[in-house]
């Protein structure tokens, strides 16, 4: 086993175990933090089982969440139930743009949890990721950094640092890190040359497979026809996202990889983890405490969930998030030995494009030709991939872009060519029309009947440009 993995492995042994359920754990914390603002205003002090949780926290999203979060941004303390605020982290939103999540010691020791079970079933399974280095992607690189209004630092720095400082040093001492020259469209070049240095190379970890497939065209330029089984015969696994809109890349990936196993990855977030992959993805419940909601909102307990059950994902986390509405759908697909739920991503609630991690949200779309002052929509080419701006005033498209480009995870797969930059495309007078006609007769339904989308996911390239074009 390599040295690095070793320590890494006995940092996560020695972690200490969680006693009682999931509940039992949340209850104690609630009790804890009962004088905190938040506390306070949702009668901690009061609730003593999870009916009366249920009772008096709403569910919210991040939007909701979002008042409660700028306090604590501004340099306020006690607001959050939960420890000190260390540092937000950055990830995408909706309508406001990029989102702040708490990072706390208690959330990175809840992400520390997650990983030991996860590198456990690593250690039962497939041991030999263990053999030789690791490359990991766990944040894009070359997201700004800055600090709140209350002096917080936004940004973690490094991938170890959303674990605890010693899980962390010891899993940076395991990786391959490229040494990268902060040009983003080198990254992929200067990845594969750092990798191609590295011949023990046992295991990979990204999340999209799209951003594999960008390194692995790097590879293949510098080692033509050559597969990655070829080239590392040591790499003993790769795992990255595998389900929803990612399911469509694996095929290619599988062909480059020659025969090296690819694991879906979990379900996890920067606000918290849904599930572990222990060979199908089950419930990550030594991590938080989840809660279901059918799809029509209405609470699922447990032990209603069943096979074929679709659900939204709620999520109480020692960041301070509490009945956190994550937007990820999920099926159950069936139960581990101890009852376990485990399931199956299938994509995020209400519409949002998710080519390659960029997770563009209907509402971001709409806010963006708002402001703009432009009418229009964004229609999805999954073929290139990228986007396709349909506007009245086809001189405004770099403006709505640059909107969406307030998510920062859409502006980063553009600078990193993930994404093909987007093409502006002029809408003639009879669009509306011509559009609504066009999707009647694919819909079965009457053109009064339908309303007009402002992100569309087209089946192919060019399809509307056959409508309306």
């Amino acid at each position: 086993m390599n040295a690095a993995a070793r320590a890494l492995l006995e940092a996560l042994d020695g972690l200490p175990e969680r006693a009682g359920s999931p509940w039992e754990r949340l209850l104690a914390s609630i009790h804890r933090y009962q004088d905190t603002a938040f506390g306070k205003a949702h009668g901690f002090g009061e609730i003593r089982d999870e009916a009366d949780f249920r009772e008096r926290v709403p569910a919210r999203n991040y939007e909701e969440y979002a008042g409660w979060i700028s306090r604590v941004a501004d340099g306020e303390k006690g607001v959050l139930p939960c420890g000190e605020v260390i540092a937000f982290e950055r990830t995408s939103g909706t309508s406001s743009g990029a989102k702040l999540i708490p990072v706390t010691e208690g959330l990175r020791e809840d992400f520390a949890h997650g990983m030991a079970a996860w590198l456990g079933g690593w250690r039962e399974r497939c041991p030999a990721v263990f053999e030789g280095r690791a490359y990991w992607a766990i944040s894009p690189p070359g997201l700004a950094r800055g600090k709140t209004a209350g002096g917080l630092p936004v940004g973690l720095d490094g991938d170890g640092a959303y674990f605890p400082n010693g899980i962390g040093a010891r899993l940076a001492d395991w990786l391959v890190v490229p040494k990268l020259s902060g040009v983003t469209s080198e990254v992929f070049a200067e990845t594969a040359e750092e990798l191609l240095r590295t011949p023990d190379l046992s295991l990979v970890s990204v999340w999209s497979p799209t951003f594999f497939l960008c390194i692995d065209a790097e590879v293949e330029r510098r080692r033509p026809g050559k597969t990655w089984r070829e080239i590392w015969p040591q790499l003993a696994l790769v795992s990255c996202w595998a389900d929803a809109s990612s399911a469509r890349w694996i095929p290619q990936l599988r062909e480059r990889l020659g025969g090296i196993p690819i694991e879906p990855k979990g379900l996890l977030a920067t606000e918290g983890v849904t599930s572990i992959p222990a060979g199908s993805a089950r419930l990550a419940h030594e991590c938080h405490y989840h809660e279901f909601l059918d799809e029509d909102g209405n609470h699922l307990a447990r032990e209603e969930l069943r096979v074929g059950t679709v659900c939204e994902v709620l999520l109480s986390t020692s960041g301070g998030l509490m009945r956190y509405r994550s937007g990820d759908l999920v099926r159950i697909t069936g139960f581990t030995e101890n009852g376990i739920p485990e399931m199956r991503f299938l994509g995020r609630k209400g519409i949002v494009s998710d080519l390659v991690g960029e997770k563009l949200a209907e509402e971001a779309v709409a806010a963006a030709f708002e402001k703009a002052d432009v009418c229009g929509f964004l229609a999805v080419d999954p073929d290139v991939p990228g986007y396709e701006v349909w506007i009245d005033d086809v001189g405004k498209a770099p403006e709505v872009v640059s909107h969406l480009q307030e998510n920062p995870y859409f502006e980063q797969a553009l600078a990193l060519g993930q994404l093909a930059p987007c093409k502006p495309m002029a809408l003639n007078e009879g669009w509306v029309k011509g559009f609504s006609a066009a999707l009647a007769l694919k819909r079965g339904c009457r053109i009064g009947d339908v309303k007009l989308p402002v992100l569309y996911q087209q089946q192919s390239s060019g399809e509307v440009a056959e409508w309306i074009g």
